[in-house]
């Protein structure tokens, strides 16, 4: 009877303190003061509420860099926020970023977007420097929300995301 408790009790134990490492993984995910952004482009999850609200395809093709196993996906784009002279606005960023999975998109990112002609030098957003995409002539900020990114919340690819579907 006693081992059958001391079995108990230790069992107990054992799951709180897993329990306690699940929460405090789960608060550590969004303590990087995004859950306003989250919630602002929750509903583009649904590429059809994207294209509504007025993101579309640009035309571009889809991004990843085979060489280092990273995919960043496909964009969709609202090109009135594009064309908003440079202003940038945390709960209405100009690209959304989606990964094909199973023939379907799926949400990962949203992307901040600046051309280069609105900002000679590298504007600064979120407490980070905007990166350059000279062939596109725009500074980018990616901020992975939607699929964690080992690398950084703000690198512009991610290795949990998947490679560009072969054509």
């Amino acid at each position: 009877m006693r081992r059958e408790a001391l079995r108990l009790t230790i069992c107990v134990a054992a799951a709180s303190v897993l329990a306690v490492f699940a929460l405090a993984s789960i608060a550590q995910a969004h303590t990087d003061g995004l859950d306003d952004v989250r919630a602002a482009t929750a509903a583009f999850h649904s590429v059809p509420n994207a294209k509504a609200a007025g993101y579309g395809d640009p035309g571009l093709p889809c991004f990843d860099s085979p060489s280092t196993s990273q995919g960043m996906g496909f964009h969709l784009v609202n090109g009135a926020l594009l064309n908003d002279g440079g202003a940038l606005d945390r709960l209405h960023p100009e690209a959304l970023v989606y990964e094909m999975h199973s023939g379907t998109l799926k949400l990962v990112a949203v992307e901040y977007i600046v051309k280069m002609t609105d900002a000679a030098t590298a504007p600064h957003f979120l407490g980070q420097q905007m990166m350059p995409n000279k062939a596109l002539g725009l500074w980018t900020l990616h901020a992975w929300i939607w699929r964690a990114n080992p690398q950084s919340l703000f690198a512009a690819y991610n290795t949990r995301v998947s490679l560009c579907p072969k054509s």
